[in-house]
């Protein structure tokens, strides 16, 4: 059985639970890092927006702001860390990606201010070392670890996590597809330029690609833990 190390702050001998904020269009991987997290005594609440974050962030101050640049909706997370920027500089913020970000784009988002970079998929325990260490350097006499010792059936990594992910990320690329060809097949694009049918199916290449990344990972999961069951 592992052991994992939970991290709590302490200020005038009473304890407060960290708060993160996780800013994620895919609604399950927000779920995947508030239950691994809300488990090591973090307070998580999560958007999947960039409107709803800075609504969040101003009302609840998090101690850190997991941010996912890639968001579906009108605002990407550049946009959400330049309108951050504009009126809070102290605000911690870690940057996750999973696409292939250029050298200026870096230079862009290393500018306005974050804490670090990462590439998804990034597992937790990856992530996990980086929100202590970034608490650690906020709160280096506050910050306190304890060991602990997790039940099996609470473990990130049980074979019932990894089901149900496995299925939530193949439900997703086939009702993808399932949807761009159906329009196809009825003609729902004949109307678009060619352009913005190119752009439809790079879009759902691209959706594809990164929910087969998320396969990868989870794929190095089930390998880890039938190893353990050997």
């Amino acid at each position: 059985m592992s052991i994992l190390k939970k991290c709590s702050i302490i200020r005038n001998m009473k304890e407060e639970k960290p708060k993160l904020l996780v800013v994620d269009d895919e609604l399950d991987q927000c779920d995947s890092i508030k239950n691994y997290f809300s488990k090591r005594n973090f307070i998580v609440s999560t958007a999947t927006s960039g409107e709803a974050a800075l609504v969040l962030i101003k009302k609840n101050n998090p101690d850190l702001v997991l941010l996912d640049i890639k968001l579906s909706a009108n605002m990407s997370g550049c946009d959400v860390l330049r309108q951050l920027r504009e009126h809070d500089k102290d605000t911690k913020v870690a940057v996750l990606t999973g696409d292939l970000l250029n050298e200026q784009a870096i230079k862009e988002i290393t500018s306005l201010g974050i804490v670090e970079f990462l590439a998804k998929p990034v597992d937790f325990q990856t992530l996990e070392n980086m929100i202590k260490k970034v608490l650690e350097k906020s709160y280096p006499k506050a910050v306190r670890f304890k060991r602990i010792k997790l039940k099996k059936d609470t473990s990130d990594f049980s074979l019932r996590r990894i089901a149900h992910d496995l299925s939530n990320i193949t439900s997703d690329i086939a009702n993808k597809c399932e949807l761009y060809v159906l329009d196809t097949e009825e003609g729902l694009n004949k109307n678009k330029s060619e352009k913005e049918r190119l752009d439809e199916a790079l879009g759902v290449l691209k959706a594809v690609l990164k929910s087969s990344e998320r396969l990868t990972d989870l794929v190095k999961k089930l390998s880890s833990l039938a190893k353990k069951e050997l």
